[in-house]
C-alpha cells in the first residue's frame, strides 16, 4: 500500500508534460502489474525469476487496456499495433518525451511511458519486500532499497516534466513523511513480551511520527516560499537542454522550386483541402534567412528564438504570441500529387490530427515551429496521406489602423548587401513617408504598379528569369520594366524591408482561385504564391503582396540608361548560369551530372568486368598474401642462422608444409618420431637433420642444399598424393607445426624431453 501511495505522488509530476490527469489511469495499471504480479508469485510460492515473467505477461495483457486503451480491440483487448506500442515505449518514448513539445498526446505510445515506469519500479519494490526483507526481519536495507523504485518514478517525472511543477515543495515534503514513518514502524515491536513494555514502545514511535510530520510540515512550508522566491524561474528539465536531431537545412528551400509547381505542373493536382473560406490561403514554409542565393528557414545552430526551430510535437501544437486572431479555421487535408516534406496548413494552427494513410504510423516524423506557424514530416508526405489542422487566422488591418504603429524589433539573421539598383528603387519607392507600415504599403503599391506578371512559360509576351538571389533581384531593377512572378516579387520588397531595419520573411503557399466553401478544393500547381510578413506591435504579423497582375509586358525590354551614378555597391554573386534552373528539396537529391563527353565502357561490359574481377579478386588476394608469407618464411629459413640452425629449416619448412596439406602433426616428438607418424618420405629427411644438428660435425653448403632439395622432394610426393582440394588448401593455408626445436635468443636448442625420447629411439635401435 505504502508502495502504491508513493508512486502515486511521483507520478504526478507528469501532469505538466501529459496536460492533464488522464494518464493516471496508466499508473494505476502499472501499478497493478507490478505489485499484483509479486503477490501473486509470492502466493503461489513461485521464484523470483516466475515473477518476473508472470510480470512482463500481465504488462502486455493489461497495457493497452490501461495505457492504449483508444487503439484497443473490443475495447480492453490488445492488438499488434498496441503490443508493439507496448514493447517500444520502454526504448524510445523517454527519448521522444524530451523532445515532443508538449503536451504529449502523440505519439500514442507516449502514454505507455507513466504505465511502464510505476509497473517495473512497483514490482521491484514489491520483489524486495516479499522476498528479500523476511529473510533478514532486523535489517532496514531491503524497505530502504524497496523506496528506490518511487524515487525513480519522481525522477522520471522531473525528466519529462516542464518548467511547472505540481506542487513540487508540497509533493516532495508529502514524499518524505510518508517513507520516513512508514520506514520507522517497518521494523515492528520486536521481541519485547511485556505489554506494557510494547505500548510505551508504540507511544514512543508514535510521537516521533508526530514530531516527523511537525517537523516536516514547517520545513515544507519554509521551502515552498524560499523557493517561490528564489529558484521558481531557475528549473532545469532535460527537454530544454535536448537538441533535436533534424536538420531542415538539409532540405533545399521550397521558395527555390518555386517555378516547378507553376511553370512545370501547374494543372497537377496536389491536394485537396475541405473547410477553406473566401480569401484564405495556405501556408507551406517560412523562410527568414536570405543567404543572397536564395530564401531559406534560419539556421536552427543560431539558436535565435525569434526564428524558433522544428521540434518534435504532438498533436496539440503550440501557437505563435504574435498572433491577433478573431476567427478560426478547421480543414481537412488529403494529399494526391505532392511528395515534399512541408505539411501545408493554414493560419496559425493550434491542432494537427495526423489522421490518415501513412501518417498515424509516422506521427514520429511530425515537426513544429510555433514562431513560424509551419510543420513538416521529415519522412514526406505521400499520396493517400490525410490529416485535420485547427487554426487561428491572423486578423487582417483596417485602414488607418497601422499608421502610426511600431515594427517589432526581432532578432533576424543578417544578410548580405543589396544590389545597388534595388536601393534607389527602394529609396524612391517610400520618398516622404516616415512611418513603417506606410513605407512597405508604399514599396508594395509601387511593385504592384511598374511589373508585369510572367513565369517564363511560352504562354507570356516576354521570358522570366526563374531564381531569386542578388544576381536575379539586380537583373529585375536594371531592365526598363520589372518582369517576374510571386518568387521575385515577394524576394525583393522582402529584401527592401531589411535595407530598412524590418524583420521581414517570405512565405511560399498557395491560394486556390475557386475555394469551395461547402466542398471540396482542389489545389493545383498554378495556385503556387509567396508573400511578404512584418510584424508589428501590439498586431501581429502583416501580409503584403507585392505581386502585379498586369501581363501585357511592352515589347521593349532593354536596359534603361541611367543620367545619374549608382551608389558604389558590392556586385552580387553569381548564382545561376542556366536561365531556368529549377530546384525543389525532392530535385536536388536527384540532381544528374552532366554526362561525359570521354567515351566510356557499355554498361554490360563493366557488369560483366566487375563481376569476374571481384570473385577472382576474392580467390587471388588471399592467395597472393599467403604465397608471400610463405615465401619470407622459407627465405629466412634458407639464408639466415648458422648451418646447423639452416638445417633444422629444411625440416621444420617441410614439416610446416606437410601440416598445411593436412597431415597430422604429433606434438612433443622427434624428427624421426614425427617422420614416422607423417610420411615414409620424410623418414631419411628427419635422420640427416638430426645428424646436421646433433653429429657435431660441420654442415657444408652442398650439404644443405641437398637437404632441402629433398625436403622439397618429399613435399613435392606427398603433394602427388592427394586430392585437389587438399592441394588447393594447403595453398591457401599458412600454419606452423609442432617443434621439436626452437631458438630462443638466437640459440639453437633441443628440448629436453624431446632429446630423451629420442636417444632412448636410438638405443632401442
Amino acid at each position: 500500500m505504502v508502495i502504491a501511495v508513493l508512486t502515486l505522488l511521483a507520478s504526478l509530476g507528469f501532469a505538466p508534460a501529459f496536460g492533464g490527469a488522464w494518464f493516471l489511469l496508466a499508473v494505476a495499471g502499472g501499478l497493478i502489474v507490478g505489485i499484483g504480479s509479486a503477490v501473486l508469485a509470492r502466493w503461489l510460492d513461485l521464484t523470483r525469476l516466475n515473477a518476473l515473467l508472470v510480470a512482463t505477461a500481465a504488462y502486455f495483457l493489461l497495457g493497452t487496456a490501461f495505457a492504449l486503451p483508444e487503439a484497443a480491440f473490443a475495447g480492453v483487448l490488445p492488438s499488434f499495433s498496441t503490443l508493439a506500442d507496448l514493447a517500444r515505449a520502454p526504448v524510445f518514448a523517454w527519448r521522444d518525451a524530451v523532445t515532443l513539445s508538449t503536451p504529449l498526446l502523440a505519439p500514442a505510445y507516449l502514454a505507455v511511458l507513466p504505465y511502464f515506469a510505476a509497473a517495473v519500479t512497483s514490482l521491484v519494490a514489491m520483489l524486495l519486500l516479499l522476498w528479500v526483507a523476511p529473510k533478514r526481519p532486523g535489517a532496514i536495507w531491503p524497505p530502504s532499497l524497496a523506496l528506490l523504485g518511487p524515487l525513480a518514478v519522481l525522477a522520471s517525472a522531473i525528466f519529462v516534466g516542464t518548467e511547472d511543477s505540481v506542487a513540487g515543495v508540497l509533493r516532495g515534503g508529502a514524499f518524505a513523511v510518508v517513507a520516513l514513518v512508514w520506514l520507522s514502524w517497518r521494523r515492528g515491536l520486536g521481541n519485547i513480551a511485556s505489554t506494557e513494555a510494547r505500548r510505551a514502545l508504540a507511544r514512543s514511535r508514535a510521537l516521533g511520527t508526530a514530531v516527523i510530520v511537525l517537523v516536516a510540515a514547517v520545513i515544507t512550508t519554509a521551502g515552498g516560499y524560499v523557493a517561490s522566491a528564489t529558484v521558481a524561474e531557475q528549473r532545469v528539465v532535460a527537454r530544454e537542454q535536448v537538441t533535436p536531431p533534424f536538420d531542415p537545412l538539409s532540405h533545399t528551400s521550397p521558395l527555390a522550386g518555386f517555378r516547378e509547381y507553376s511553370k512545370l505542373r501547374p494543372d497537377s493536382t496536389l491536394f485537396d483541402v475541405t473547410g477553406l473560406e473566401g480569401g484564405d490561403r495556405l501556408r507551406l514554409a517560412t523562410l527568414e534567412s536570405y543567404s543572397g542565393k536564395s530564401w531559406q528557414i534560419a539556421d536552427p545552430a543560431a539558436t535565435l528564438a525569434s526564428t524558433g526551430s522544428y521540434n518534435l510535437s504532438g498533436r496539440v501544437v503550440p501557437s505563435d504570441p504574435l498572433v491577433t486572431s478573431s476567427s478560426e479555421r478547421s480543414i481537412d487535408v488529403t494529399i494526391r500529387d505532392y511528395s515534399d516534406i512541408w505539411l501545408p496548413s493554414v493560419g496559425v494552427p493550434t491542432d494537427v490530427n495526423l489522421a490518415g494513410g501513412s501518417l498515424p504510423d509516422r506521427s514520429g516524423d511530425f515537426r513544429y515551429n510555433a514562431r513560424t506557424g509551419g510543420g513538416l514530416i521529415t519522412s514526406g508526405l505521400r499520396e493517400g496521406d490525410s490529416y485535420q489542422v485547427s487554426a487561428l487566422v491572423q486578423d487582417l488591418p483596417v485602414e488607418g489602423q497601422l499608421d502610426n504603429a511600431a515594427v517589432l524589433d526581432l532578432d533576424y539573421p543578417a544578410m548580405p548587401s543589396a544590389p545597388a539598383a534595388l536601393v534607389e528603387r527602394m529609396q524612391s519607392y517610400i520618398a516622404g513617408e516616415t512611418s513603417p507600415y506606410l513605407q512597405l504599403k508604399a514599396i508594395e503599391n509601387a511593385l504592384i504598379a511598374e511589373g508585369f506578371f510572367s513565369h517564363g512559360t511560352a504562354s507570356d509576351s516576354v521570358p522570366s528569369r526563374a531564381g531569386h538571389g542578388l544576381d536575379r533581384m539586380q537583373e529585375l531593377f536594371d531592365l526598363r520594366y520589372l518582369v517576374g512572378d510571386q518568387e521575385q516579387y515577394a524576394s525583393a520588397m522582402a529584401i527592401m524591408a531589411r535595407q530598412l531595419g524590418f524583420p521581414a520573411r517570405v512565405v511560399m503557399g498557395y491560394a486556390p482561385e475557386q475555394i469551395s466553401a461547402d466542398g471540396t478544393t482542389e489545389v493545383r500547381g498554378s495556385d503556387v504564391t509567396a508573400w511578404v510578413e512584418v510584424p508589428f506591435e501590439g498586431f501581429g504579423w502583416v501580409a503584403f503582396d507585392p505581386t502585379p497582375e498586369q501581363t501585357d509586358v511592352p515589347v521593349n525590354t532593354t536596359t534603361d540608361p541611367q543620367s545619374k551614378p549608382k551608389a558604389q555597391v558590392r556586385q552580387p554573386p553569381q548564382t545561376q548560369e542556366k536561365p531556368d534552373e529549377l530546384l525543389t528539396s525532392a530535385d536536388e537529391r536527384r540532381q544528374e551530372e552532366e554526362p561525359d563527353d570521354e567515351e566510356t565502357w557499355p554498361a554490360w561490359a563493366l557488369t560483366l568486368g566487375i563481376s569476374l574481377a571481384v570473385p577472382l579478386a576474392l580467390f587471388l588476394v588471399p592467395l597472393l598474401a599467403v604465397a608471400l608469407l610463405k615465401r619470407r618464411r622459407r627465405s629466412r629459413r634458407l639464408r639466415e642462422g648458422s648451418p646447423d640452425q639452416r638445417a633444422a629449416g629444411a625440416w621444420s619448412d617441410s614439416i610446416d608444409r606437410f601440416a598445411e596439406l593436412g597431415y597430422p602433426i604429433p606434438r612433443r616428438a622427434t624428427r624421426v618420431q614425427t617422420a614416422g607418424a607423417v610420411h615414409p618420405s620424410l623418414v631419411p629427411l628427419a635422420d640427416r637433420s638430426d645428424r646436421a644438428v646433433f653429429g657435431g660435425d660441420p654442415v657444408s653448403d652442398t650439404d644443405l642444399a641437398s637437404l632441402w632439395a629433398d625436403a622439397d622432394a618429399a613435399v613435392a610426393e606427398a603433394r602427388g598424393s592427394v586430392g585437389f582440394w587438399r592441394r588447393l588448401r594447403g595453398r591457401f593455408t599458412f600454419r606452423r607445426a609442432p617443434r621439436p626445436v626452437s631458438w630462443p635468443r638466437g640459440t639453437f636448442w633441443v628440448h629436453r624431453g624431446a632429446a630423451r625420447a629420442d636417444r632412448a629411439g636410438r638405443d632401442r635401435a
